[in-house]
C-alpha cells in the first residue's frame, strides 16, 4: 500500500455504502413479495449467505472507518479489511443469482 490512507478509504467507503444499499433493499424486497419469507431450504441458504454478507460488510466498514491503529503499520489491517469485504461481496453475489432464478 503506497501513498495515504484516505486515498484507499474514500472508494471502499463508498463502494460498502452502495453494496449494502442494494442488499437490503433486495432483503427488504424479498419479504414484502412473499408474505413469508422463507418457505423452504434454499429460501434458508439465500436469507444465510445474504445475512452472513450484510455482517462482513458492515464489520468492513467498521475496520475502514476505525482510526486508533496505534503505532502500527496499516498495510496488514487494511489487507485483512480488504479481504473481508471480497469475501462478503463473494458470498452475497453468489447467493443472488440463484433467489433470482427460483
Amino acid at each position: 500500500m503506497h501513498g495515504e490512507l484516505k486515498d484507499y478509504r474514500q472508494p471502499m467507503v463508498t463502494s460498502i455504502g452502495i453494496l449494502l444499499g442494494f442488499l437490503l433493499n433486495f432483503l427488504a424486497g424479498w419479504g414484502i413479495r412473499s408474505g413469508q419469507a422463507i418457505e423452504d431450504g434454499t429460501d434458508a441458504l439465500i436469507l444465510g449467505c445474504v445475512l452472513a454478507a450484510v455482517l462482513l460488510m458492515t464489520l468492513a466498514l467498521y475496520r475502514i472507518l476505525n482510526a486508533d491503529l496505534g503505532d502500527a503499520d496499516p498495510a496488514p489491517y487494511y489487507r485483512t479489511t480488504l479481504r473481508i469485504y471480497i469475501s462478503a461481496i463473494v458470498l452475497a453475489f453468489t447467493s443472488l443469482p440463484i433467489a433470482i432464478l427460483l
